[in-house]
């Protein structure tokens, strides 16, 4: 699934790309609106980004 981080945590940016780790999540880049894309299949990681980041899935297409 892909996430979409909104810009107002854009000061977590770098955090989030220097810890979540690379087997379970890629991380980047950022959108040309400001978002930070997530990719990952780890469901307990989605629901985290989700509650704590208000992350939303991308719309593809």
């Amino acid at each position: 699934m892909e996430l979409l981080i909104p810009p107002r945590h854009r000061e977590q940016f770098s955090v989030l790309r220097d810890s979540l780790p690379t087997e379970q999540a890629k991380v980047g880049p950022v959108t040309w609106n400001g978002y930070l894309r997530v990719q990952t299949s780890d469901q307990v990681l989605i629901d985290v980004l989700k509650e704590e980041l208000d992350a939303q899935p991308a719309v593809v297409g």
